[in-house]
Parts: C-alpha cells; sequence; structure tokens
C-alpha cells in the first residue's frame, strides 16, 4: 500500500484484525461475528465508528486513503458500496479472495467471485456453497505446511488492487458458465499438486510465521495502550447519514445541528446507523 506518513487512513470493516496503519475505524458490528474468520471479537484499539457501508458518516474526500479488506465478496450491492469508499477517500486499497480461493474453500456468506482488468473489477454472483465441506479450512488452521503453502501462493489466493481519484475502480456483471468453473476447478487441481510437507522448510516457515504473530500483536498492544490514555475522538470527521452535516456530541448522544436526528454513544464510540 501507497501510504503516505502524513495521510489520515480509514479501515472499513475492520473486524478483529485492524491493520495497524489505519488512524479511524470502521464496521457495522461490535458484537455480532458470524462472518469474521475464526469468530474472533472485533477489536477497539483507535478511533472506532459503528457505521453501515452503505452509508457512511464521513464527508466527501475525508480520507487520504481507505483500506478495505476482505468486505466488497460481503456485500449484496457492491457497486453502492464501492461508490461510498471512493466517495469519502482520495485513494485506497481493495483486497478479496480471487475467484480460485473462492472455490477452494467456499465461503458460504460470499456473494461473489471476483476478477480484475485494468481498473475495472468483474464479479460473477456466486450459487455454490463449499466445495470439500470446510476441509481447507481445517488444513490451513491445523497444518503448518499448507499454511506455508498458501502463503507462497497468496497472489493466486489474493486480488489486491489499489485506486485514486485519477483513476477510479469500476464494477461490471458477468454470469457463471460451467465451463468457467470446469476451468477454475481445473486450475486448483494443478495449483493443490505443489502443497506437500516439506521438513525444512516448514520449519523455517514456522519460525519466521510466529515472529510476525509477536510483531503484530505488540503493535496492536501499544495501539490499545495508546487509545487507553485518552486519544481525542476527532468528531469533526463526522457526518449525519440523512442530510451529511456535521454532527457534535451532547451527553451521551450525537446530533445533527440541521436535521436534528440524533445517534447513540455506545461509551466513546459513536454508532451512526
Amino acid at each position: 500500500m501507497h501510504i503516505k506518513k502524513s495521510d489520515l487512513v480509514l479501515e472499513i470493516g475492520s473486524g478483529d484484525n485492524p491493520n495497524s496503519r489505519a488512524d479511524i475505524l470502521c464496521d457495522r458490528y461490535l458484537t455480532q461475528n458470524i462472518e469474521r474468520a475464526g469468530g474472533f471479537y472485533i477489536r477497539v484499539d483507535r478511533p472506532f465508528v459503528v457505521c453501515d457501508g452503505y452509508k457512511l458518516p464521513f464527508a466527501d474526500q475525508s480520507f487520504d486513503y481507505v483500506i478495505c479488506s476482505h468486505i466488497l465478496e460481503h456485500m449484496d450491492r457492491p457497486e453502492k458500496f464501492l461508490a461510498e469508499v471512493m466517495r469519502v477517500g482520495k485513494a485506497g486499497y481493495i483486497e478479496v479472495p480471487t475467484a480460485l480461493s473462492e472455490r477452494l474453500f467456499g465461503w458460504h456468506f460470499h456473494h461473489w467471485y471476483i476478477e480484475k482488468k485494468g481498473r475495472q473489477l468483474t464479479l460473477r454472483q456466486k450459487s455454490q456453497g463449499e466445495r470439500f465441506g470446510g476441509f481447507f479450512h481445517h488444513l490451513i488452521a491445523d497444518t503448518i505446511w499448507f499454511r506455508r503453502f498458501f502463503e507462497d501462493h497468496e497472489n493466486v489466493f489474493y486480488l489486491r488492487t489499489e485506486w485514486n481519484d485519477r483513476s477510479p475502480m469500476s464494477i461490471i456483471r458477468k454470469s457463471v458458465q460451467p465451463a468457467w468453473t470446469v476451468a477454475l476447478d481445473r486450475r486448483i487441481d494443478r495449483l493443490l499438486a505443489k502443497a506437500k510437507p516439506e521438513f525444512l522448510a516448514d520449519l523455517q516457515f514456522y519460525f519466521q510465521w510466529m515472529a510476525r504473530r509477536l510483531e503484530k500483536k505488540i503493535k496492536k498492544e501499544i495501539r490499545r495502550f495508546l487509545w487507553g490514555q485518552g486519544a481525542a475522538f476527532p468528531f469533526e470527521k463526522l457526518r449525519c447519514i440523512v442530510c451529511h452535516e456535521r454532527v457534535y456530541r451532547g451527553g451521551d448522544v450525537l446530533k445533527c445541528t440541521y436535521c436534528g436526528k440524533e445517534y447513540k454513544m455506545d461509551g466513546v464510540i459513536p454508532i451512526l446507523l
């Protein structure tokens, strides 16, 4: 990600594992974790807003950069969501599972097979569930050799792209043809032929993987500590989702000074739904 040190960064759908560079987090759910990997609970360790991705409570171009990682495939109205992302940000990053990854792991709550060509994302409606009943989900969680294989081929499993206001992304829809999924499954079969345990490579990967996890944990704890010291919430960034005017805090509520709509607060967390 090409993020400058001075950039103000928003992460949408931050969940249980927010990006360490994000300055402000937002998510639709505080407690529900049905569609989160492993069922982990949400992390609040910096300014956080509860909001809907289709109605982001921020003014146009509020952020220099917007991170949107593994969210688009969950959205039943992806065009509307993407338009909101690009409305509030000047540039950003989108990451989703590739179509191959969707066929292999088969997340039943994902709506789309997603591919990219140039500045265009192609979405195909998913109609099938998991191919192997969650087998590969257990394999990546329980075996170090398959996790190594997965990370060695991340470019095949993850689609990553950046955009800016001069070159925004767009979405087109295509139907799923039987020949298309057959070709995809054949690619998966050829790829899986490379997945096998290798003792020395697995041992080296294990120590590198644990070191990365420790580094991430330390960064998260630092974030949690700093937020716990009473960092000021940037209320000036918030907007009413009805009329898009400024909102101000008054006790346990936020109130729009133009239309009068009130929003709840959960402690220090604004809930703009």
